[in-house]
């Protein structure tokens, strides 16, 4: 007797069909990019979102927890700035509701092109954000990105360009209901150019708005990019990310994402060394409480001899939060002299919050230095009566000590101005969790 098993699709998944088919004809591109949208669908429809059956997204069932897909949301074009780092003194990229991008004067004359994404797909030089993603990337989250991506900014800092103050594309929802925002981005940076990107995300509390981005980035030969993710999002909100970034010969790449925002996010972030002696640093941190889910999941990909890399993620959780980190190094038969180093570790101010810690080596080469660890443990008492013995109040020296063990990521971003803007964000965010165990939020 055959058997003929068949999945049914969730509301989320048949949602994300019949939107296509509804708004298939208005978004922007070219032929080509037509059909890559319809081929990414039909992998949508074959395949649904990422389960925890599936390796990767063990610890982050989306199938499960995004119960329905809303609606692509309204471009809003509003004059409104985004609250997340504006103290900084940026060159600042803002887009509301997944409008069309305010794109600021003077960045040209700096030798910095900046484009829409709507122009970007209209010519040949959009197949670049479609094309060649690694297949560490690969899931049904980039296939709907792909699907429905509508705005969004491509930049190219040109070669020699030494940029003196940030870029920074602020994404702010402000709709009144659930809706879904697609943006993907493209960021390359030219040999021997130096450049500083944020990334910031925020949208209001209480409404279960899924904002969906990706990103294609490369660093140029001997170039240099610090780049930052802020996260914000609402306390009922989806955030999904995904990220594929290529470092050339000696180029240096520090990357720095902060999480403190959303329901569910999810990070994801492929990394490829294609030149020698290039150079990676990931300094991360996430502040979860109530019951958010965040999930960082980074792949360092060395394939050629000399790289270096450097990741040191810091998690914070309260209540019933659970906080995932997932970090992968594989080093190439070819990539000999390679020295790669992963540190996750949590901090846990509740016995409810959850960690799950995943560092894993892939190693074909013999001539290397790589290692990796993962800690978990809470606020050490014999510090806490130190500080307590010398007239500090309890709450203000758990919050001390929390703010020092973020600190560490804070201060290898090696920027000073943001180093304070994140370490604001962080000392309000541990101000209302330093006392453990909190109320459960969403």
């Amino acid at each position: 007797m055959n058997v003929e098993v068949r999945t049914v699709k969730t509301a989320a998944e048949q949602a994300a069909v019949e939107q296509f088919d509804a708004a298939a004809g208005g978004l922007p591109g070219s032929p080509a990019t037509a059909a890559a949208r319809r081929e990414a669908i039909g992998r949508v429809r074959a395949n649904g979102l990422p389960h925890r059956r599936i390796e990767d997204w063990k610890y982050t069932d989306l199938r499960a927890a995004l119960r329905d897909l809303p609606a692509p949301a309204v471009p809003s074009d509003a004059p409104i700035g985004p609250e997340s780092l504006s103290e900084l003194d940026a060159w600042r990229i803002v887009i509301i509701d997944g409008g069309t991008p305010s794109i600021p004067e003077g960045l040209a004359a700096q030798g910095v092109e900046v484009v829409s994404l709507a122009r970007e797909l209209s010519g040949d030089a959009g197949a670049e954000l479609l094309q060649d993603w690694p297949a560490e990337s690969a899931s049904s989250v980039l296939d709907l990105n792909t699907a429905f991506m509508s705005t969004g900014v491509v930049i190219r800092v040109g070669e020699g360009v030494q940029l003196d103050r940030p870029i920074h594309i602020a994404c702010v929802t402000t709709v009144p209901e659930a809706a879904s925002v697609y943006m993907r981005n493209g960021l390359e940076v030219g040999a021997g150019a130096s450049a500083t990107v944020i990334e910031s995300y925020e949208g209001p509390d209480g409404i279960g708005y899924v904002v969906n981005t990706a990103a294609r980035i490369s660093v140029g030969r001997d170039a240099m990019l610090t780049l930052v993710k802020v996260q914000r999002d609402g306390n009922a909100a989806f955030h999904l990310s995904t990220s594929a970034i290529d470092i050339a010969e000696r180029a240096r790449l520090t990357y720095a994402p902060f999480t403190t925002g959303a329901l569910l996010s999810r990070n994801q972030v492929a990394f490829a060394f294609g030149g020698v002696h290039a150079e990676l640093n990931v300094a991360g941190i996430q502040l979860l409480g109530g019951r958010q889910h965040g999930d960082t999941t980074l792949f360092v990909d060395h394939a050629l001899p000399d790289g270096a890399s450097r990741e040191l993620f810091k998690t914070v959780l309260d209540d019933r939060a659970r906080g995932v980190f997932q970090g992968k190094i594989i080093v190439r038969k070819d990539a000999q002299k390679v020295d790669g180093r992963m540190m996750t570790q949590a901090l846990m101010l509740s016995e409810r919050a959850e960690a799950d810690n995943k560092p894993e080596l892939e190693i074909y080469a013999d001539d290397v230095q790589c290692g990796h660890g993962a800690t978990t443990g809470r606020i050490d008492e014999n510090l806490l009566f130190y500080l307590r013995a010398r007239g500090i109040p309890e709450l203000m020296a758990k919050a001390l000590l929390i703010e020092a063990f973020i600190g560490e990521s804070i201060q290898a971003i090696g920027n000073e101005a943001i180093g304070e803007a994140l370490s604001g964000i962080a000392h309000d965010w541990v101000s209302g969790h330093a006392a453990g165990e909190g109320e459960d939020g969403s």
